[in-house]
């Protein structure tokens, strides 16, 4: 299955999903989307600094100290913006690797979540 499928069958898992993409955190780029409506490149590469930032900030070693395991990192970050969720995940075999999704609920997050984990865990 090629990663566009991928992404269109994570954005197929709940009816309010209406982004989900695979970008390269370190270019800050979105490299593949699936979209129920037409984003900007620039609105798709922000998101992924937006993840990059997120990401820089989780990897900082005042943080690590108090909330990761021992050589463990956070690979999960959660945005949430006045107008939708957007989950972050970082891939735990190349950490330049990111799946974004942007959803319009809980409900949708919960539906999205466990698939886009499970995705990411496949790249």
């Amino acid at each position: 299955m090629s990663i566009v499928d991928k992404l269109d069958a994570l954005r197929a898992a709940a009816p309010g999903c209406s982004l989900a993409a695979f970008g390269d955190l370190h270019a800050r780029l979105v490299l593949r989307s699936s979209a129920s409506r037409h984003w900007h490149q620039e609105r798709l590469d922000e998101l992924c600094a937006q993840a990059a930032r997120c990401f820089s900030a989780a990897d900082d070693p005042a943080l690590t100290h108090h909330f990761v395991p021992e050589k463990g990192r956070l690979d999960e970050a959660i945005l949430l913006d006045p107008t939708d969720i957007r989950l972050f995940l970082r891939s735990p075999q190349d950490e330049a690797d990111l799946i974004c999704v942007v959803v319009n609920s809980v409900e949708d997050f919960e539906r999205v979540a466990g698939p886009a984990r499970q995705t990411v865990q496949n790249l």
